[in-house]
């Protein structure tokens, strides 16, 4: 072939059209197979040149951003997003990996992004967007989800907690019941709590039940009994003192029991047998939350709950002046009265029975039953030492008892008399009572003679407010035997 010719001229040109045709055909395939590639992948595609118009856009990208290809290609990205993390890649020439991205409200992204080049110099942009949308609802989902069962687990754990706290309250009479619903109301609370009830009714049990149920439960339960400890040393057991406070004071110095229960709770016992000057200070710490040591100058703060009991009517003491009615408010915020075993005698067989198994464990002995006539007798007792007057007798009565069953035999108490009538008929009347009386009298007496005839030394020997001993004392005709040598 000889070119220049006229028709040398046709051929070439001829060439040169089959070869652009051939061109074009490879290039639409090779167009058409990353239209597909761009097509199949899971992740929304664009492609930007150097003016950031979009040269290519796959149909995830329709799908994600509702925007079709014939619609965006060939225009500029910024006509359509706002803060388009492609353009400013193809500007600041840096690359993106797994980048969290907010294109438009609602639409969450992961984003891949890289600068194109060419010789050297940017000409563009692509990005792959992955939609993490639904992931991030689901997630969202989930931690609700896991903030719900959360909640659900403590609730459960505290209605567990409740329920374990106050599991030696035994009895089910409807007024014992709202008395420990109340408390396991309370208990979450830092509120002071005032319990009042007779002696051996089961205050501290209370009391330590709205501790195990509160947030303090892993903390120190102090108990204070205001009428053990003598009123001069009392300032001193309860705020502590500093090193040479008074004459015998510890190198050093000591923290009271107000320190050891920061944290925790104080429980004071017997509150209405409170010294006035200390009643004052205590109203102080319960106001500040701070007090100072006997014979210090730097304030201690505590972080304490106080829970009060007494088996004294506080109301008649404030009206003759021997309970500051300012304490007694502060004190009295939530008031838990618990009610007498007298009035309540429908728990008594629970509680005999709880007391037989506790006791029949402690000195081996299997006793699986009370005769009803017995049951009959402690039911119809007043009880005037409550729970307390009952866990000791029926301690007595499976020491004393013969085989596995609670007769009359061991009911202290008269024996049979000639008329036929049991020990136990005798008992409903007198026996348990009068039997009572004298035990709680012998050990009254061994417990002054222990103490050499000191009654403060006895009542704590006895576990009892000095206060209590002078009132059995003489209920029993012990303080006029007594006075010549007390």
């Amino acid at each position: 072939m000889t070119v220049g010719t006229a028709s040398g001229k046709g051929t070439v040109a001829l060439f040169e059209a089959v070869a652009s045709e051939r061109t074009a055909e490879r290039l639409a395939r090779v167009e058409a197979t990353l239209a597909a590639v761009l097509d199949a992948t899971e992740d929304a595609v664009c492609v930007v040149d150097g003016e950031d118009r979009v040269t290519a856009w796959n149909r995830k990208a329709e799908q994600l951003w509702n925007i079709k290809a014939a619609d965006i290609l060939g225009r500029n990205i910024n006509d359509f997003f706002s803060n388009v993390m492609v353009t400013r890649v193809s500007r600041d020439r840096r690359v993106v990996r797994g980048q969290y991205h907010q294109p438009l409200p609602g639409t969450h992204v992961l984003i891949n992004a890289v600068p194109v080049s060419v010789e050297g110099a940017v000409v563009g942009a692509v990005s792959a967007e992955k939609d993490i949308t639904e992931i991030v609802h689901l997630n969202r989902e989930l931690t609700k989800a896991s903030l719900e069962v959360r909640q659900l687990q403590e609730a459960v754990s505290q209605g567990t907690r409740t329920t374990d706290a106050f599991r030696h309250l035994l009895g089910h009479h409807p007024r014992m019941r709202e008395v420990i619903a109340l408390a396991a109301r309370a208990a979450p609370t830092d509120a002071t709590v005032l319990i009042r009830g007779e002696s051996g009714t089961g205050k501290e049990i209370l009391a330590r039940g709205v501790h195990d149920a509160s947030r303090r439960a892993g903390k120190p339960f102090i108990v204070i009994n205001c009428g053990a400890i003598p009123g001069d040393l009392f300032e001193s057991e309860l705020f502590g003192y500093e090193e040479g406070a008074f004459t015998g004071a510890s190198r050093g110095g000591k923290p009271g029991l107000l320190e050891l229960a920061d944290g925790g709770t104080l429980f004071l016992d017997e509150i209405g047998e409170l010294p006035p000057l200390l009643q004052v200070k205590l109203l102080r710490v319960l106001q500040e939350r701070k007090f100072y040591r006997v014979g210090g100058c730097r304030p201690v703060t505590v972080d304490v709950r106080v829970i009060a009991a007494t088996n004294r009517r506080l109301e008649a003491m404030i009206s003759s002046g021997q309970f500051r009615e300012d304490l007694y408010y502060r004190l009295n915020v939530i008031s838990l009265a618990i009610p007498p075993l007298r009035e309540r005698q429908s728990d008594i067989p629970e509680l005999t029975y709880h007391f037989l198994h506790e006791y029949g464990q402690l000195y081996g002995k299997e006793i699986a039953e009370v005769q009803p006539h017995v049951m009959a007798s402690l039911i119809a007792y007043p009880w005037p030492g409550n729970v307390r007057e009952l866990r000791n007798t029926v301690e007595r009565l499976v020491v004393l008892a013969e085989g596995d069953t609670i007769d009359a035999a061991a009911v202290p108490g008269p024996r049979p008399e000639p008329s036929g009538r049991t020990a136990v008929e005798g008992a409903v009347r007198t026996g348990l009572q009068s039997a009572a009386q004298r035990a709680e009298r012998e050990t009254i007496i061994q417990a002054l003679a222990e103490a050499s005839g000191n009654r403060t030394v006895a009542a704590r020997i006895l576990k009892i407010p000095r206060s209590t001993l002078y009132y059995k004392m003489n209920r029993l005709g012990l303080l006029e035997t007594a006075r010549g040598r007390l």
